[in-house]
């Protein structure tokens, strides 16, 4: 059994005993052993080691005296639950690292010029439990959700008819009853006429916007973005090799003006800008269609929290006015249902889905069909309508709520969005250093997001933040600010 696991190398500077000791105690402290199952006894694993039963003896005695195991009569050898309490459980093995470790790969150094990993946005999984006022942008509160609604779509899309239905390869199609209610239900409210040929699912809106900008550009293509915007977006442009260029916003939005022509593409969020939260007036959309056209541009037109719109007509999506077909649309379902499911899904030229459908076959195939079939179903019985409704009216009353809340604590600091949506956009004195603040604020258990990283030039941004407040519940969104406003006056007096 453990033969696989454990292996000897005859031929190592390392005796035996250690070699069997420092793998022991790096599965140990990797959980790759079970808890409260015994070891295997010392006779027995010596024989599929082929090592004499000192050496495994001596082995594990070694663990035994660094706390790794513990001896139970008659019972045998198990894991010391306490080697987990520990802060650094690593510097009980930090001795036992083989001694050719050095000669490894060194993936480090391979990764230096081409590494994924890049500065991003990270949400604490966990803040709903760990913080008392988790003012996070993106989530909701799970408390509003219609959990049986939810679970009987669910049971329903795994009957025998609907299994047969969608229980085959889906790379080609995507679920025919999502595509109408998207169509339907979220599309036709943004002014949007699209026929199913035309609309893609994606795993979420972040997908959608990869495929929007693989399928679109090449390397070494200018690919222009709002500044403060999206810094996920960004991040995947220069991961594909292309040229950034930011361009200012202002209270309405992305300026237009003629360093556009000079770019390939432009990823904008005109309705609600990220993170802002100011809307483009319909003036500058057709000046930006116009400039666009002339200019052989394309526009990625991100549909950012579309869905929660605090007003009775909000303005239509920049897409709804493309008579030329540059523009593609982008959006997601996952401000207004949970996050998790990933439902995203994009608009453009029949010629443009059929492209970006075969890419995504190659990343993922097609997204999980029972998820789409959820989710197609809970729109078709008017769930997610009366979700969203009660969603937009909860929000609403958070937004006045946080308004006032910041007006009396940090006066001045913030506007109120004019379309909707789940968070506020903060401005804070210069001398105030979002990070710092977080960081002080983490210990009073309010979590926010400091809006540095969403600037070209994060040093000479420092000041800025975003408040969500889709997820905290309204009563607790004064006692919030009132914290993070004693700990900005604290800084400014330091």
């Amino acid at each position: 059994m453990y033969e696989n696991m454990f292996r000897v190398d005859r031929n190592s500077h390392e005796s035996l005993q250690k070699q069997i000791r420092r793998q022991i105690a790096i599965a140990i402290i990797n959980r790759q052993l079970p808890l409260h199952q015994p070891l295997p006894s010392i006779r027995k694993l010596a024989g599929e080691l082929n090592v004499s039963i000192n050496t495994l003896a001596l082995a594990y005695e070694a663990l035994k005296q660094d706390g790794f195991i513990c001896s139970r009569d008659r019972s045998g050898f198990f894991i010391n639950q306490d080697i987990y309490q520990e802060h650094s459980p690593s510097e009980k093995y930090a001795d036992l690292i083989p001694p050719n470790k050095e000669n490894s790969f060194d993936y480090q150094n391979f990764f230096l010029s081409r590494s994924y990993n890049l500065p991003r946005i990270s949400k604490p999984s966990d803040c709903l439990v760990r913080y008392n006022y988790p003012f996070i942008c993106g989530l909701v509160d799970p408390t509003l959700f219609p959990i049986a609604s939810w679970r009987e779509c669910i049971r329903d899309s795994v009957n025998v008819i609907e299994v047969k239905n969608w229980a085959a390869d889906f790379s080609r199609i995507d679920d025919p009853l999502l595509l109408e209610q998207l169509v339907q239900r979220v599309l036709s409210k943004r002014g949007l006429v699209a026929h199913p040929d035309e609309v893609l699912i994606t795993i979420g809106g972040q997908q959608a916007l990869y495929i929007a900008i693989k399928t679109l550009l090449r390397e070494g293509s200018t690919f222009a973005m709002e500044d403060p915007g999206y810094p996920d977006v960004m991040n995947i442009a220069l991961m594909e090799s292309m040229n950034i260029r930011t361009l200012p916003v202002d209270h309405k939005g992305l300026i237009i003006s003629d360093e556009i022509k000079d770019c390939d593409c432009i990823y904008t969020t005109p309705s609600h800008h990220f993170p802002t939260t100011v809307t483009m007036p319909l003036e500058r959309r057709q000046a930006l269609l116009e400039l666009t056209r002339q200019s052989n541009t394309f526009i990625i037109e991100d549909d950012y929290e579309a869905e929660i719109s605090f007003n009775d007509t909000p303005p239509p999506a920049l897409k709804s006015l493309d008579n030329w077909g540059n523009v593609i649309y982008t959006g997601s379902l996952s401000k207004s249902l949970l996050p998790g499911l990933r439902i995203g899904y994009m608009v453009g030229d029949r010629d443009f889905i059929r492209e970006a459908k075969a890419l995504r076959h190659h990343i993922i195939r097609h997204p999980p069909v029972n998820n789409q079939r959820s989710v197609a179903l809970f729109m078709q019985r008017g769930y997610f309508d009366r979700f969203v409704t009660k969603l937009t009216r909860e929000y609403k009353q958070r937004s006045q709520i946080m308004a006032q809340s910041l007006e009396h604590y940090l006066p001045g600091s913030a506007v109120a969005p004019s379309f909707g949506g789940g968070s506020f956009w903060v401005k804070l004195p210069e001398p105030i250093d979002a990070l710092e603040l977080q960081r002080l604020c983490k210990q009073d258990s309010v979590w926010f997001e400091p809006g540095g990283a969403m600037f070209a030039d994060s040093e000479q941004n420092k000041n800025y933040l975003r408040l969500g407040y889709s997820s905290i519940n309204q009563s607790l969104i004064p006692e919030g600010i009132a914290i993070i406003s004693k700990h900005v006056n604290n800084l400014l007096n330091a």
